[in-house]
């Protein structure tokens, strides 16, 4: 099931509108595209802990998260909620 989320994300003094589309398919995997670096790489970890501790679990299916627009890059942990939020809507 494809979902859509929206974020944003503050680049200097701009804010910019970041669409989190989450895809959750038959396989295995976990697949974060859309320039993150290695923060937001990492937020699997937390996100699967996150949502343990709060009674809800992580589809062992494929989960395909993109990251739009794709031109910009994505840095810090800031995107975790959203990216959970993604995760929980598509399952």
């Amino acid at each position: 099931m494809l979902t859509k989320v929206f974020g944003s994300a503050v680049f200097g003094i701009e804010a910019t509108t970041i669409t989190v589309e989450v895809n959750v398919d038959t396989g295995v995997g976990y697949h974060l595209v859309g320039l993150p670096d290695n923060a937001i790489k990492e937020s699997n970890y937390r996100i699967a802990a996150a949502l343990l501790n709060n009674g809800y679990k992580i589809p062992g299916k494929k989960i395909t998260l993109n990251l739009a627009p794709a031109d910009l890059r994505k840095e810090g942990s800031a995107y975790d909620l959203t990216l959970a939020i993604g995760i929980l809507t598509a399952s």
